[in-house]
């Protein structure tokens, strides 16, 4: 079986278990830097910020928006 093929049916059998995960941070303010959102987001003032994440799991989904979050702030 080739490369090109096991990496086709481990990126669909990924789509496959992928599950939307919440993730909540408290944050001052939202920073944009005028891309694209890649996850939705809730926030009512006063409470945390509330992330969809499509993951994996839930350990997954947190790293997702901690690295999306520092880009934002580079």
């Amino acid at each position: 079986m080739s490369n090109v093929h096991i990496l086709a049916n481990q990126a669909i059998e990924r789509a496959k278990n992928l599950q939307e995960f919440l993730v909540f941070r408290d944050m001052d303010e939202l920073v944009f830097d005028g891309n694209p959102m890649p996850y939705s987001i809730n926030h009512v003032m006063g409470g945390p910020v509330e992330i969809t994440v499509p993951a994996i799991s839930q350990d997954e989904a947190e790293t997702r928006v901690n690295e999306w979050l520092r880009g934002q702030r580079a």
